[in-house]
């Protein structure tokens, strides 16, 4: 089906009936066919298109079709925890009508994602990763600014507690906790910028920066999956010469490439077709 669609550009693409759902995606001259897709989550200033240009040049190298929805603001204002509410626009189910569409419109079947998040798009990640992680293959989490904690005695976002606005919520750990998971964060990103959430409750348990944030959450994570008896794959690394903006990670070279041997070095290196002509 992939060979009808223009490949080498990144397009836009709107939803039928529902105007407000948008992606970008890029089909890369080199894919297969094979449904081997990565999806990238925009942070707050919602450059989904930047994402998937950001991208493009590794999609080339590796076959990998990339998806990068596009939450605007006047639809979707707190994305990165879902929603604003369990009855409200849900992000995380525009996502899945989302990816509904591209299986259709590529003409595959879902299988677990591979999955990246810059900032905002890191929240609604691990967010939508908790909710649903029978559906993610592995992850990667680039900046963050905070994080839904495992602890099933805080309440939703900061932790896995049912709310008035998010009643009787499930999660299942232990799927969650054996995602292979990689944080990502710019050893200059220690600042208390203007996007920094500085609410009181979170600098008190998750840190006063994005580094300290990063470090408690992924030790949260690995102490749960212990007492679970269960081998977690969460690391940290650190970004040379990165703040907080998108452009400071994708200047450094080998940030997207990092991204994409992560998401999949679980999977077989596919050696380039050759010219027999």
């Amino acid at each position: 089906m992939t060979t009808e669609l223009d490949r080498g550009t990144i397009q836009h693409r709107t939803i039928d009936g529902m105007s407000q759902l948008e992606y970008f995606v890029y089909i890369p001259e080199s894919y297969r066919d094979d449904g081997k897709i990565l999806y990238t989550i925009h942070g707050i200033s919602r450059n989904a298109a930047e994402h998937v240009q950001g991208f493009a040049a590794q999609a080339e190298r590796h076959g990998t079709v990339l998806i990068g929805p596009l939450f605007l603001k006047e639809n979707f204002p707190r994305y990165q925890r879902l929603g604003t509410n369990v009855q409200q626009e849900r992000a995380d189910m525009a996502f899945d009508h989302i990816l509904q569409d591209v299986h259709e419109w590529l003409g595959v079947s879902p299988a677990p994602m591979r999955l990246f998040g810059f900032s905002g798009g890191g929240q609604f990640l691990h967010r939508y990763a908790m909710f649903y992680p029978k559906r993610v293959a592995r992850m990667a989490l680039a900046a963050p600014g905070w994080y839904t904690f495992p602890d099933p005695d805080r309440k939703y976002p900061y932790g896995l507690k049912s709310t008035k606005d998010w009643p009787q919520l499930k999660f299942s750990l232990e799927k969650f906790l054996q995602i292979p998971t990689l944080v990502l964060v710019g050893e200059e990103d220690d600042l208390r910028d203007k996007d920094l959430n500085r609410d009181r409750e979170i600098d008190s348990f998750q840190g006063l920066n994005r580094i300290e944030r990063a470090e408690r959450w992924i030790n949260a994570n690995r102490n749960l999956a212990r007492s679970y008896d269960i081998s977690a794959d969460f690391h940290l690394e650190t970004i040379p010469n990165a703040s907080h903006a998108y452009e400071s990670y994708m200047v450094h070279p080998p940030f997207a490439e990092q991204i994409f041997e992560f998401l999949f070095e679980d999977l077989p290196k596919k050696r380039p077709t050759r010219d027999t002509g």
